[in-house]
């Protein structure tokens, strides 16, 4: 009886780049819905994998989770350049007078999160 087994390929990606690859896409991904924006989400991921390498490697070895990290370290990036943008529609913002108003509702991009994009 033999037994169907998937050749081997020498020209086959390394499974660690692959992991990297799907890893930055999650990062991205999430940094897309929190800001809005391709070109702030690819920052916030981009000094998120700066902080990460430019760490000690001391400090590195007692992170348990890197991953876990990684997600910590971009939200807290997407959330500081959320709070020091203008604000967006859907915010509070205050009148001339300094009296807090509402600003209009956010227009829906998507129906569903499903229909958005994958980047």
């Amino acid at each position: 009886m033999s037994e169907n087994r998937r050749q081997f390929r020498s020209n086959a990606l390394p499974s660690a780049f692959c992991v990297v690859v799907a890893e930055r896409r999650l990062l991205k991904n999430l940094a897309f819905h929190l800001v809005g924006s391709v070109g702030a989400a690819e920052q916030s991921v981009r000094e998120t994998y700066t902080g990460w390498y430019t760490m000690p490697e001391h400090q590195r070895d007692r992170i348990d989770s890197p991953f876990t990290w990684l997600v910590g370290t971009l939200v807290r990036i997407c959330v500081g350049l959320l709070e020091s943008s203008p604000p967006r529609a859907g915010g509070q913002t205050a009148d001339p007078l300094g009296r807090p108003r509402v600003a209009d509702p956010p227009l829906r991009r998507w129906d569903t999160w499903r229909d958005a994009p994958m980047l």
